[in-house]
């Protein structure tokens, strides 16, 4: 109101038409509604002389249409907050109620206004902004705000939404008269904020990401002509200065930085050099603007140096100040922090943006081969030979897609830190022929030769501790590799050697040769890098996730050794591993005699399996091996068919782990801490998709006694029924 009758800007107004008005309020004993008529003098020559008068328009229509169109424009702007409430503050009633969200509806809208507050505030989780919201929009609060010259009480926290999920909500109470009655009324309403405070949160943890170098860092917010702190540790401002918690005006902030910090002789460069928009023309066609001053500092000057950065992309504009004194050797490294705390954002995005777009494509042409021969199969019912050799195709197709699987959820456990080795004792010389015996097969289906020599100190000293499984898995990847990249007739050669030995540990070397396709210089410091295979088209020319590599460097580093790789260009490549182990004792062999059966004939089994194709596949798979299935769907009718039956009903129970109403593991305990004979005793056997060797560990510690991995395969689980029932 004062700004629009200021002398200069009447004059301008004047100048374009002949008169105006201006609405206004006045407060005697009450609110009077009055409106200034502003006119030339008709008589003056001049538009400068003119005529105010003032007018009381109370009983005048245009007040309560005044009233009504900024009520009107208010409820309109809020259209989309989960709820907001029309009060009549003076006579202690709420008017009307609206919003997106349900729960506004439920509200009893005859209740008083503290009432309803305090029924509002049951939806805020926390406890002190529950406290702080009924304080703040509590009848008497709202009186006095208004009365001190408030028109606006704003409060932010977290807030129950219709789906029982805590979302950030900014509330807010509009405050204004009713010229009808005098009354006070007021509009509450809450807006959901939670993508814009996590999105200004991200925007904060990427500038503090590589922040560490600098002493002072700001967060810069161009359309408010704001900042706010991320880092401060040479300056303080008084709470006095902010606008809001951390956040400051700008041009405020920089004036008593400058007059307060600042060499005397660098002020006027610096007041110019930080003015607002000197900054923001500085940077609209560049990334970068840093400038050096001197500050005084316990007497003393020092040269600092202050740089803003800003990402096209996402529009951040970061401020940061370095103190440059010792570090002039190391300028051109200091620069680059801040672009690389965004950058990082960047990078890990893109990253994420190309997990996502292999995984399409390596899950997809696999899944994509299995139906395209589904539908083919409709059509060639009758050809047998067709159907069996389409089936075969299918089913490498379908390992192909579990093998992806497992290298996901493999480097997903190393990524998180979760992967769980085993500490076992094995030989060493076994377990390498295990894996010979494996890859010599595969090798041979590709015309390959494979070679193994072991130096006598190994044969003398084979007994380790260690995890035997993931030492397979490893080395399984490093063979794979050199199969699927080796020429026509080529060979792949193994070497080991012990490296060192003492009383407690055994460090062994393998050096595995190929003669392959080799790997160029480029790639070869790339090669342990996930989802990465050398050429465009190698992951459609030689099949794979491109995670083998990384799984394999990653596992060899967690045992505590190593990978190095060496390789020319159609020359082969050659990989050397060292891995220490701890020494173990002579293991003694036992041998298990075979016994007569070896079929699961009339076996009484307990399916627990909720998935009901699942469920039809491992009854099929058994009842075609003579075993009678008993088929329930989740862990507590499993409990109640063993708790019910008597002794002997079941040989053994195949539990699946994740399952409605209660899962596997709660169902084993369940039915072992039963009072009959056999609760301790019947065999129970995990069925589940997780493979890991802490996923197993859970399932001994459960009470079950064994472990099978999906999808089942019918010979294993033969296998380890057989066994469990011996």
């Amino acid at each position: 109101m004062f700004e629009q009758t200021e002398l200069s800007v009447v004059q301008e107004r004047l100048s374009q038409t002949s008169g105006f008005k201006l609405h206004c309020r006045i407060k005697t004993t009450q609110t009077h509604y009055y409106y200034l008529m502003i006119a030339r003098d008709g008589e003056a020559a001049s538009y400068e002389d003119f005529v105010v008068a003032l007018v009381c328009e109370d009983d005048d229509v245009s007040a309560r249409k005044i009233y009504e169109k900024q009520l009107n424009l208010l409820i309109a702007s809020i259209a989309d907050a989960a709820g907001y409430f029309h009060m009549d503050v003076t006579a202690d009633k709420i008017l009307n109620v609206g919003g997106t969200s349900q729960i506004a509806y439920m509200i009893d809208r005859q209740l008083s206004i503290d009432e309803f507050v305090a029924s509002t505030a049951k939806y805020i989780p926390s406890l002190k902004d529950r406290q702080d919201f009924i304080t703040a929009y509590c009848r008497e609060s709202m009186l006095r705000s208004y009365q001190s010259g408030q028109v606006e009480i704003v409060r932010v926290s977290r807030c129950y939404y219709d789906d029982d999920v805590a979302r950030i909500s900014r509330y807010a109470a509009r405050l204004f008269v009713n010229p009808s009655n005098d009354h006070l009324e007021a509009v509450l309403y809450g807006k959901d904020i939670t993508a814009v405070q996590e999105a200004y949160e991200t925007q904060v943890s990427i500038v503090k990401t590589l922040s560490s170098n600098y002493l002072n860092v700001y967060l810069i917010h161009s359309r408010e002509k704001t900042l706010s702190i991320i880092k401060q540790e040479d300056y303080t401002v008084s709470e006095s200065d902010r606008k809001n918690e951390k956040v400051y005006a700008y041009d405020a902030f920089f004036d008593k930085y400058i007059n307060e910090c600042v060499y005397s002789e660098d002020r006027l460069m610096m007041q110019e050099t930080l003015q607002f928009d000197n900054v923001m023309e500085a940077l609209s066609g560049e990334k970068e603007y840093k400038g050096n001053y001197r500050i005084v500092k316990e007497g003393k000057i020092q040269y600092y140096q202050f740089r803003f950065i800003r990402d096209e992309e996402s529009g951040i504009i970061v401020l940061g100040f370095l103190n440059v004194d010792d570090v002039v050797a190391k300028e051109i490294h200091q620069k680059k922090l801040l672009q690389e705390a965004l950058s990082t954002a960047k990078q890990a995005n893109a990253a994420k943006s190309n997990f996502l777009s292999r995984m399409s494509h390596d899950m997809r042409t696999p899944l994509n081969g299995i139906i395209g021969l589904l539908e083919i199969d409709k059509k060639h019912e009758e050809d047998t030979t067709f159907l069996k050799r389409n089936r075969e195709k299918a089913n490498i197709a379908a390992n192909h897609l579990l093998s992806l699987i497992n290298d996901v959820l493999d480097m997903s456990k190393i990524e998180e830190g979760e992967l769980v080795l085993s500490h076992e004792p094995f030989n060493v010389i076994e377990q390498g022929r295990e894996i010979m015996t494996i890859i010599g097969m595969q090798a041979q289906e590709q015309g390959l030769t494979t070679v193994m020599e072991v130096e006598p100190e190994v044969y003398e000293n084979p007994y380790i501790y260690g995890s035997p499984l993931h030492l397979s898995r490893a080395m399984m990847n490093i063979y794979s590799n050199c199969i699927k990249y080796n020429k026509e007739n080529g060979e792949i050669r193994t070497h080991v050697r012990l490296l060192h030995s003492d009383e407690k540990i055994l460090t062994y070397q393998w050096t595995v040769s190929d003669t392959g396709i080799g790997i160029s210089e480029d790639y070869l410091n790339r090669i342990f890098e996930p989802f990465t295979q050398e050429g465009t088209d190698a992951r459609s020319v030689y099949q794979g996730t491109g995670l083998g590599m990384s799984i394999a460097k990653a596992l060899f580093e967690q045992m505590g050794g190593n990978i190095e790789v060496f390789s020319k260009l159609g020359e082969g490549s050659t990989f050397v591993i060292t891995l220490p182990f701890e020494r173990a004792q002579e293991l003694k062999t036992t041998v298990i005699e075979k016994t007569e059966k070896e079929s699961i004939q009339d076996i009484k089994i307990l399916l627990a399996e909720d998935n009901e194709l699942n469920q039809e596949v491992a009854r099929i798979l058994l009842e075609e091996e003579g075993a009678k299935v008993f088929c329930v769907n989740n862990g507590q009718k499993a409990v109640e068919a063993f708790s019910t039956h008597p002794a002997g009903s079941y040989d053994l129970i195949l539990m699946d782990i994740m399952m409605p109403v209660m899962g596997g593991y709660e169902a084993t305990r369940q039915i072992r801490r039963l009072d009959r004979t056999d609760a301790r005793s019947i065999p129970i056997i995990a069925l589940t998709a997780n493979a890991f060797a802490e996923d197993i560990q859970h399932a001994m510690d459960a009470g079950m006694n064994a472990h099978v991995a999906k999808p089942l395969n019918i010979k294993t689980i033969k296998k380890i029924i057989i066994n469990q029932l011996k």
